[in-house]
């Protein structure tokens, strides 16, 4: 009797403990169909998962959950009605006991409103009431720009962006008037985004005088050294440098280091669990790990927070090394200018940067073991007679691609054939522009003419093995010419192959 009465204080102490925990948000909405499904996502780092499903009915939902463990959870409100919603999310902050409640009249969901006692949320509403007009307006071009017209898309993005500079300097403004909260420290991560990346930015001084008020261990914090990395971004490595290294941290505390792994190639595997590429390599990873660990080592550096890490590691079976520098994207990341993952690095057994590529679909990972691992170096010859001169493996300075490579170039004195290697994603598509041509030292241009075993302007698949072959044929080239480039046009998404060189 007494052991039953003492399990159940213990299961009352329990549900009172997880009551005190709770939170509610509870949602009134007009002007959205009912059957939507609002989606709950938990954020932990830059990552997010959904953790509570509702359907809305007669414009209500509702959801209750408990606090994480930090007594803050930071969320976000997104619904499934791609049609009717801007592909924006509602930012919610909840702590144990709040009571939160969302209204709104429309399908604008970043501007619903959120009534709360958290003093977070508060603070946030305020940055959205600073320009709540102009979200608006944003959001309702997000929604039009997916019916538009191609013709009519460039304007939307436009008046788009437009709008997003004004509210960046109206934030810089109240920026300037509040104190620093992790709210505020968020918001400046944003704008150093934009200065990161937008080349239209023009408020980069406000910004650095934003920056300048915070004290040491502000910026010490994760998100003051994503902040810093984003202003002043630190030398990065490319191929053929000797690679960076930094103290690397198991899931048990260890410190490792990328050099304890040289004598063997090294695999980086820039990854999060967030993100449904790096999950669906895994177990091409696992196969690559097994066929070749005599000869590589596999390196998986997660840009998780610690928690995410180690729960992710516990899900996914990573018979590699797992490591992490623990600074998510301020570390190493940064050093090797990671700005998508998956992204993958392949180095020597000297410590060399040997490739860098980003992205995976299924067979990849193989593909660029074999090619870059199993293939015998080749080296350039060059055979000329009269008439002709053949070179083959020709040397090239750089390049932006590694799907294509210069297998072979034929000169005569009627026409300059090029033979590719192509490798990419097997039964993948590539597509080799109508507009390619050569380029020689002087500017002279050479037009394609036509093209052998794929056609210009049209999908090419690549077989199961992700290998092929093609050739195209352009207006001859001087025939003295020492080097020249290939491009399909002035896009930086148009292939270059620059300095292919025809002479040793």
């Amino acid at each position: 009797m007494k052991k039953l009465l003492f399990s159940s204080l213990l299961l009352l102490s329990s549900l009172a403990s997880q009551a005190q925990n709770e939170y509610t948000i509870e949602g009134d909405v007009k002007g959205v169909k009912d059957g939507t499904l609002v989606s709950l996502f938990l954020t932990d780092g830059r990552v997010g998962s959904v953790v509570a499903s509702d359907t809305i009915r007669n414009g209500t939902f509702f959801f209750k959950r408990n606090a994480g463990e930090s007594g803050m959870d930071q969320l976000s409100l997104m619904c499934n009605r791609e049609a009717d919603f801007p592909p924006m999310s509602l930012e919610i902050y909840a702590t144990p006991n709040a009571k939160i409640k969302v209204t709104g009249t429309n399908t604008l969901i970043y501007t619903w409103k959120v009534e709360s006692p958290v003093k977070e949320q508060q603070e946030y509403n305020r940055f959205i009431e600073n320009s709540r007009d102009l979200w608006d307006e944003f959001q309702r071009l997000a929604i039009n720009m997916r019916s538009a017209p191609e013709a009519e898309r460039k304007a939307i993005r436009a008046k788009s962006d437009s709008i997003s500079a004004i509210i960046d300097k109206r934030e810089v403004k109240l920026m300037q008037e509040l104190p620093i909260s992790n709210i505020w420290m968020d918001k400046l991560f944003g704008l150093s985004m934009s200065v990161k990346y937008n080349p239209k930015f023009t408020d980069k001084e406000e910004i650095l005088a934003l920056y300048n008020r915070l004290n040491e261990e502000q910026k010490a914090s994760i998100t003051g050294q994503e902040i810093t990395v984003n202003l002043f971004p630190p030398k990065t490595v490319k191929e053929g440098d000797e690679m960076a290294d930094s103290d690397l941290f198991d899931l048990d505390g260890n410190v490792h280091h990328l050099a304890d792994f040289k004598g063997k190639f090294i695999l980086l595997d820039f990854w999060s669990s967030g993100c449904g590429p790096c999950i669906m390599a895994l177990p091409e990873m696992r196969e690559i790990h097994e066929q070749y660990k005599d000869r590589l080592t596999i390196v998986s550096l997660s840009s998780d927070t610690k928690s995410r890490w180690k729960a992710a590691s516990a899900q996914h079976e990573m018979t590699w090394q797992n490591l992490s520098d623990l600074k998510q994207n301020a570390g190493l990341s940064a050093v090797y200018d990671v700005n998508g993952i998956p992204n993958y690095v392949l180095i020597s057994p000297e410590g060399k940067i040997m490739r860098m590529w980003s992205g995976y679909g299924k067979g990849s990972l193989k593909l660029k073991m074999r090619r870059y691992l199993d293939v015998p170096k080749r080296e350039m010859s060059i055979t000329q007679g009269t008439n002709a001169k053949i070179v083959n493996h020709p040397v090239t300075e750089s390049t932006n691609t590694d799907i294509l490579e210069v297998k072979q170039v034929e000169l005569t004195d009627t026409a300059t054939i090029i033979h590719f290697y192509a490798y990419y994603i097997p039964k993948y598509w590539i597509q080799v522009s109508t507009n390619a041509q050569l380029t020689d030292e002087k500017g002279g241009s050479y037009t394609l003419k036509k093209a052998d075993g794929l056609t210009p302007g049209e999908h090419f698949f690549l077989p199961e093995s992700g290998e092929a072959e093609f050739s195209l044929t352009f207006e001859p080239l001087p025939f003295d010419t020492k080097r020249f480039n290939f491009t399909e046009g002035t896009s930086e998404k148009d292939w270059q192959i620059n300095g292919i060189k025809l002479t040793k």
